[in-house]
């Protein structure tokens, strides 16, 4: 069986035909890839400048701890000298509770003391 030139002529022509449809499907396809490759460039810019905003967001974030770090110490401190005032408040009002209680009952001694005193003067006339 030989092949007639007309014949390998015409699988030639197929040939190159499937090849040139091949080329042109791999040709779009590479648009279509570089295509993508620029969409994602510009989403890693994105990208990018949201990180660098983050960054800056983070950094006033550990700002404002400290800051609100400073605030807890000196209001530690505060509650630390309102607690002592407290309790001196409290030893001083137990005191005078204890001076209030003494004065009163010595009054009530003084005038039960007159009353009986009084009694014994007018029961000896």
């Amino acid at each position: 069986m030989t092949i007639s030139t007309e014949e390998r002529l015409e699988r030639l022509e197929r040939l190159v035909e499937t090849n040139s449809q091949a080329i042109a499907h791999l040709s779009q396809q590479q648009g279509e890839i570089l295509q993508r490759i620029d969409r994602l460039a510009g989403d890693t810019g994105k990208l990018s400048e949201r990180v660098e905003k983050l960054s800056g967001d983070v950094e006033k974030l550990s700002g404002d701890v400290e800051k609100l770090s400073g605030d807890v110490e000196k209001l530690s401190g505060d509650l630390e000298k309102l607690t002592f005032k407290f309790d001196t408040a409290q030893s001083i009002g137990e005191r005078l509770e204890r001076l209030a209680t003494s004065l009163i009952a010595g009054a009530t001694i003084s005038i039960i003391a007159g009353v009986i005193l009084v009694l014994l003067r007018e029961g000896s006339r």
